[in-house]
This record gives structure tokens, sequence and C-alpha cells, in this order.
């Protein structure tokens, strides 16, 4: 799939490269090239297009707005969208204890799936095209992920409460591998007030095991 996306504007993150007007060609889900719109100087002077940017299997007018690389959400749980506005200005320890866990111990397979679902358009919809997901039950969220063709990386749920060293190295080989190029995984707790000296101990040597952070 060749796509060609014109009139737009261009923000690369590159240091001192301001916006610039241009055209973005991708192939294959990657970008290959980015290219300047042509001043009247340039016209003058710049060699024909190439023959193979002349064949796009979709063009796509950006009507003059920006495009940029994607956000990245750094920290979320996102199945707990069904929590929005639940329980508000309560003490941390209380909404946990008395409201959170009680509510996601009923939460199915299919659940995490859907609301996963939700999180992501809802994530599009900022420009947030990755996220670093810490929720559990990890294999329906990856599934809703891969569904939806968005970037995942799994940074560990483990806790007092749930959780093994032994799970954790089996998601470390089920998420990092090219088979799964959109979703990645990461060592990682909950929080430091929910997890013992101990397990992260655990999860420290396991890092230093694959030499990873």
């Amino acid at each position: 799939m060749r796509t060609r996306i014109y009139n737009a504007r261009i923000l690369t993150m590159e240091e001192k490269r301001p916006v610039f007007k241009g055209e973005i060609y991708i192939d294959g889900g990657k970008i290959f090239r980015i290219k300047e719109a042509k001043t009247e100087k340039s016209e003058r002077t710049e060699k024909p297009a190439l023959n193979e940017e002349e064949k796009w299997d979709e063009e796509i007018d950006a009507e003059g707005n920006l495009i940029m690389p994607g956000f990245k959400n750094a920290h979320t749980h996102s199945a707990m969208t069904f929590l929005r506005s639940y329980a508000d200005d309560m003490k941390l320890q209380e909404w946990l204890f008395d409201k959170v866990f009680p509510a996601e111990a009923k939460l199915t397979s299919d659940d995490v799936y859907h609301l996963t679902k939700l999180a992501i358009l809802e994530y599009l919809t900022s420009g947030i095209t990755a996220a670093f997901d810490m929720y559990k039950l990890k294999q329906d969220s990856a599934k809703a992920a891969e569904e939806l063709g968005f970037r995942m990386v799994f940074c560990g749920d483990i806790n007092d409460f749930g959780g093994t060293l032994e799970e954790m190295e089996q998601d470390y080989f089920r998420y990092q591998c090219e088979e799964t190029p959109l979703l990645s995984y990461q060592f990682g707790f909950h929080a430091e007030y929910t997890t013992s000296r101990n397990l992260m101990e655990g999860i420290a040597q396991l890092a230093g095991k694959y030499k990873k952070p």
C-alpha cells in the first residue's frame, strides 16, 4: 500500500527545523520520504519528479493541517475507562480499596477488551499513537491494540495483590518479539506503596538477567 499525503504542514521534531509545507510518502505502513513543497526558485532548478512517486494506491489532501509525530501516553491503565467520574473527590486509599478494587474484581476478559478499545479510540482523537499500559489481563488489551493498529508497551502490573515473577517473564517473551511488532514489554511494578521490597528486587533481577530497563 503506497500512500501520498500532500498539501500538509509538517513538523519533523528535528532540532532547529521549523514547520514547513510539503508531502509525505508512505509504503507498507512506513514513511520513506518527506518532500518539501517547491518554492518559486526551486521550481526552476529542481529535477522532474521520479516516476516511482507518480504511482499511489491512495492520495490524501491534508488541507493545510499539521502532521507531526504522534503523542505518547506515558502511563495509563486503559481499561479503566469504565471508572471515569466514578467516586470522585475521595482519598486515594479509600478510592482504591473501597471503590476501584471491588469494581475491577467483576471485570471479565471481554470487558477489558472492549474497554481498552474505547480508550484507544479516545487516544487517537487526541493524536496519541502509543501508550505505556499497566493494566491486568494484558492478552485482552493486546488483542484490542492489534486490531486497531495501535502501538502499546506493557509496563508490568505486578504488586502484592496479584501477579508473579514467572508470569512477568512469560509476558516478556510473549510481547517482546517480532511476531507482535505493535506490542512490546518492559519490566515494572504497579506502585511502590503496593509492592514489597522483595518483589521489587525480584523484578530488578529479571531486568538484569535480560539486560533491560
